[in-house]
């Protein structure tokens, strides 16, 4: 049985036996009955504080703690839910703390560790090496075009597995970091979700479709705005790693992501 709950913008499932109390916080929305101090979880983890109230959840863990949730979905028996590794590549903070992730009415929660919570909040992520950014030199003879942040890229036709819609079953991670934007299930594994504008500076941000990959060898997932579908016939432009198709009002960004990702 797990205690299913909504923190920051993540969800999270917690062993039922490491659950001493669900309550309300007090006034202050700082202590529990004035005795115990409240924390926020989602600050503990590494994310934004919470807006509301909230609930509190007493863990049975030594020193105890009373951690705010955003809010408290259901306790769940959740032992035939399909469950799901993490993938690589996601934090080092975030491994210790989490089990993997389950799946329960189309909905991903990541298992929380109660044991491993800090008591003080995860250590602030360094910023870490970015992918060093690689272009094609020159266009496949076929391609999937996307948009992502207002911005065309392409991809060899043979790299793409399929393209899904975001969904329920999608969850942020409690720390943004990087060029991760999340995580996705799909076929009995959980893919990465990653955005390609992050990639060459920018922010990560969580779009409407998913462009499913397989990049040597990993399942990588790209965020996309919208498809504009397979393409032939791309001519190079004077920018190093754009080219241009009949059909298509702007140049497309060819990055390399099979060495990227290599």
């Amino acid at each position: 049985m797990c205690l299913l709950v909504e923190a920051g913008e993540t969800r999270y499932a917690l062993e039922a036996t490491s659950v001493m109390e669900v309550a309300l916080p007090g006034s202050d929305g700082t202590s529990l009955r004035g005795m115990l101090e409240v924390k926020d979880l989602s600050v503990l983890l590494g994310g934004a504080p919470e807006k509301g109230q909230g609930m509190v959840v007493v863990l049975d863990v030594s020193p105890t703690l009373a951690v705010r949730v955003r809010s408290v979905v259901e306790v769940a028996d959740v032992a035939h839910a399909p469950f799901f590794l993490l993938p690589a590549g996601l934090g080092e903070a975030l491994v210790p703390l989490s089990r993997g992730a389950v799946l329960h009415k189309g909905r991903l929660y990541l298992e929380l560790i109660a044991e491993s919570l800090p008591q003080r909040g995860v250590p602030k992520p360094s910023a870490g090496t970015p992918r060093p950014v690689h272009l094609m030199e020159s266009a496949p003879e076929r391609a999937l075009v996307f948009e992502s942040q207002g911005r065309l890229f392409g991809l060899p036709l043979s790299l793409v597995s399929q393209v899904v819609t975001q969904g329920e079953a999608f969850s942020r991670l409690p720390v943004q970091r990087g060029a991760v934007a999340g995580v996705f299930p799909h076929a009995q594994v959980l893919w990465p979700i990653f955005s390609v504008p992050a990639m060459l500076g920018g922010t990560a941000g969580v779009e409407a479709f998913f462009v499913l990959t397989e990049m040597a060898g990993q399942n990588v997932g790209l965020c996309a705005t919208r498809v504009l579908g397979v393409l032939p016939r791309f001519e190079p432009t004077d920018v190093p790693g754009e080219f241009r198709a009949p059909g298509l009002t702007g140049p497309v960004l060819f990055l390399d992501l099979q060495h990227m990702f290599s």
